[in-house]
């Protein structure tokens, strides 16, 4: 028997999405709920885009999840009503609701890795997203599936459609989640984050893909933190605080005179290239944490000389010193070379920042600095030892890497203490309730509470959980941080923070950072000195200021081109443009 879909009858003459009271809850251990949205009510019509903007667990993600119904076994719509094209979204069965996924509606999902079948390679799994709704034959699917994957920018998609999703990179991931929901030519696109881990020249075309399927008639629903992809692309804006609606209208209007404090807060926080007077202020808008004594068995213990002796380097001198390093991939696909003669040195208490598309090899080198890949040739020192080779215990963990993904590198079935200690534990850094204490520290530090220690990962937003991550990063008290894609997944105001934060332990400790990201505005304000990778190969490399005034190599020109900004003169909406 077919398990092929009947298709549900729609409303041409009704509005394309019309939500009214919308009230979704979780249910907690003492069975009462909380109310994650509160009264969320708006209209969609055809071929317009509306922008659902605010900070982290401000309800964006439920909100959108609430339409589909794809709420986890806690969470329930409490009240309200939700109709696509006249078709009861709350109400309606599970079958008729298999049906509009993926073929009426499509869902681009803020996790790639998560929404991937991480056992089927990519281009099968778009075009079973055409077989299973029968729109058309399993040959014909290969072909489509193949040419979307080149509609979102993945460069030699025949090959890439053979791979596997953990055989892409976190961009190509991204933009393989938004060749799904495009591929059956839905009525309507919900997408969730969807540009978070592109680099800005990927994100342009992905956005002008988008505009394209929107000037056919297809609505769209973006739930983003970034308020330049917002008004660059979007019609109107919805602004959540604490799942309620705070403000709502044109995208113009509201983002260049904002009526409520917090709309205003929130572009008071966002970051645009060529804020220079900000880059180099570098304000600590967190309060600065007590000064402690490390823990013993930590690396800065052992700086003073208890335990294994860690030398150190002067100061002035290169900590980490990366040579002519090489790395290729061998897949399915085809062979990869990922990295091709890189060399690059970062100083102790400064910080180098590693630009690039997506698949140019800035994560890669990022693995290969803290030791994760064993390059195919070429060395990576820390203070003049070799990081592959006779670099102690003790030494190693001097090295700590924030990843782009954090609920992946996240221990699911930890609580968020649980996962902060046990980096700890496991280096025998500290007694128990001192990891404990630790724990609590450093969660206040990133900006949650010490209650928020016995909650599990998937309990916290993508952006709390980036927090989490970065407090773990940060619990061995490192001399060397590699960052990749921090702040990809928080919104504008804890970015902030975080950016913030960093800076001041920077200061204050002297860290080294690697800052691996496709947010320029970000790379300017933390870095001091840039690296622009493309194919693999550093292309230029020099101080912030020479790179972003004036950048020497054409593909550094392409990369500042493309930035949307938030603010000034040229911020056009989609609406107007």
């Amino acid at each position: 028997m077919s398990r092929r879909p009947a298709r549900v009858q729609l409303d041409e003459a009704a509005p394309l999405l019309e939500v009214s009271g919308l009230r979704t809850g979780f249910r907690r251990a003492d069975g009462d709920d909380f109310v994650a949205v509160n009264g969320v009510s708006f209209t969609l019509r055809p071929g317009r885009s509306l922008a659902i903007v605010g900070e982290s667990g401000s309800g964006k993600s439920v909100t959108v999840r609430s339409l589909l119904r794809l709420l986890p076994k806690t969470g329930r719509i409490l009240d309200g009503e939700a109709r696509f094209a006249g078709v009861d979204l709350v109400g309606s069965p599970d079958k008729a609701m298999r049906t509009i996924r993926g073929r009426e509606i499509g869902m681009v999902f803020q996790n790639a890795m998560e929404a991937l079948n991480p056992t089927i390679p990519v281009g099968r799994q778009l075009a079973e997203a055409l077989t299973w709704h029968g729109l058309c034959s399993r040959s014909e699917a290969r072909e489509r599936a193949i040419a979307t994957l080149a509609d979102v920018g993945i460069p030699g998609p025949e090959r890439r459609a053979r791979m596997y999703p953990f055989q892409l990179s976190g961009g190509m991931r991204q933009r393989a989640m938004i060749a799904m929901a495009i591929i059956a030519e839905p009525r309507l696109v919900i997408a969730d984050e969807p540009t978070t881990a592109l680099d800005v020249t990927v994100q342009a075309q992905v956005l002008d893909l988008l505009a394209e399927i929107k000037a056919r008639g297809t609505g769209m629903v973006m739930v983003t933190h970034d308020l330049g992809v917002a008004r660059r692309f979007c019609d109107d804006v919805l602004v959540m605080n604490q799942g309620q609606v705070v403000e709502t209208g044109p995208i113009a209007d509201v983002l260049d005179s904002p009526r409520e404090p917090y709309t205003r807060m929130l572009l008071d926080a966002t970051l645009d290239v060529g804020d220079v007077a900000r880059a180099d202020a570098r304000p600590v808008v967190l309060a600065a944490p007590a000064k402690r004594a490390p823990l013993e068995g930590s690396a800065r213990v052992a700086d003073r000389g208890t335990g294994d002796e860690v030398p150190a380097s002067p100061a002035g001198a290169p900590i980490v010193v990366a040579e002519h390093l090489k790395k290729s991939f061998t897949s399915r696909g085809g062979t990869t070379h990922a990295v091709r003669d890189v060399s690059l040195s970062i100083e102790r208490g400064r910080t180098l920042g590693l630009v690039g598309e997506s698949g140019s090899g800035k994560s890669t080198v990022a693995r290969l600095v803290m030791g994760l890949h064993e390059p195919d040739s070429g060395r990576v020192l820390l203070d003049g030892h070799d990081v592959h080779g006779d670099v102690s215990d003790v030494q190693r963990r001097r090295m700590q890497m924030v990843f782009q993904n954090p609920y992946g590198s996240l221990l699911p079935h930890y609580t968020a203490g649980a996962n902060i200690t046990e980096p700890l534990r496991l280096q025998g850094i500290g007694t128990p309730a001192e990891r404990i204490e630790r724990a609590s520290e450093l969660l206040q530090l990133v900006g949650l509470s010490r209650d928020d220690a016995r909650r599990y990962p998937q309990q916290f937003s993508g952006g709390q959980q980036q927090r989490i991550a970065i407090a773990r990063a940060l619990a061995p008290e490192p001399d060397v941080l590699v960052c990749d894609e921090p702040t990809s997944a928080l919104d504008v105001s804890i970015q902030a923070q975080i950016l913030d934060l960093l800076s001041e332990i920077q200061d204050r400790l002297g860290v080294a950072y690697l800052l691996i990201s496709h947010n320029l505005a970000v790379v300017e304000t933390m870095s001091d000195e840039v690296a622009v990778m493309k194919d693999g190969a550093i292309v230029e490399r020099g101080d912030r200021r020479t790179i972003f005034a004036s950048p020497q190599h054409p593909y550094t020109h392409q990369l500042l081109g493309a930035i949307l900004p938030v603010r000034g003169v040229g911020a056009t909406s989609a609406a107007t443009a």
